[in-house]
């Protein structure tokens, strides 16, 4: 079994030789509303593909994954156990868990060892708070494994939004925040060149950027045929 991502606690040493604790689940704010992008754009969008199944990778708070049921779609949320047992997101755990169309997975054993393979998959702000480098790539390269022949990737981040306060807290090859918590969330920044780049070494191709806002990177992505029109 895979040795990466166990937990998500990361205990690493800042630029300047500081003890830097990061918690990733504290990268996921409980409370906001499901993106705009995917109400109006890639629900509508997934409907028209015929897409049934879809997995909620990092699904947080769960916001995505009520929206998704919402409209019809079988929802699999992934996460760490110990972000799916949450007090935070206990009352809508209670809420998802009801729904006869709601799975999940824990991440990392759960996940890899499950057999099911999806119409579509989100990536929604998780990998630009994950500290480890190799451990970003193996993310994508085992939702592409869980994707079917013809399925497609929504992939959601920020770009521009690192502070001159961001610039003081280097750790690893991004940013910590909230220096004064005992633990801290990550944050990196890619271009979307960079993304595509990186989405292209999993083999799975650029076809859309969905966002009218210059600093969201809002990117459909697809493996094998999939196409926008």
């Amino acid at each position: 079994m895979a040795k990466y991502w166990d937990k998500p606690t990361y205990e690493l040493r800042s630029h300047s030789g500081k003890r830097i604790v990061v918690d990733v689940t504290t990268s996921a704010a409980p409370g906001l509303p499901p993106s705009r992008v995917v109400i109006e754009k890639l629900i509508p969008f997934l409907k028209k593909r015929n897409v049934r199944t879809v997995l909620d990778f990092g699904a947080g708070a769960l916001r995505h994954t009520v929206a998704l049921l919402d409209a019809g779609f079988e929802v699999c949320a992934v996460e760490f156990e110990e972000a799916l047992i949450k007090p935070r997101s206990s009352k809508v755990r209670a809420q998802v868990q009801k729904h006869p169309n709601f799975s999940a997975l824990v991440w990392p054993r759960g996940f890899i060892n499950d057999k099911r393979k999806f119409d579509a998959a989100l990536l929604v702000y998780v990998i630009q708070v994950m500290p480890v480098p190799k451990e970003r790539a193996a993310v994508i390269k085992h939702v592409r494994k869980k994707l079917k022949s013809d399925a497609y990737l929504f992939y959601a981040a920020r770009y521009g939004q690192v502070t001159p306060e961001d610039s003081k807290h280097r750790v690893s090859d991004g940013y910590y925040r909230w220096p004064s918590r005992k633990a801290h969330s990550f944050y990196r920044e890619f271009t979307t060149e960079a993304t595509h780049m990186l989405f292209a070494r999993h083999k799975l191709h650029y076809i859309r950027h969905m966002s009218e806002r210059g600093t969201d990177q809002m990117l459909l992505y697809a493996k094998g045929k999939g196409t926008w029109i």
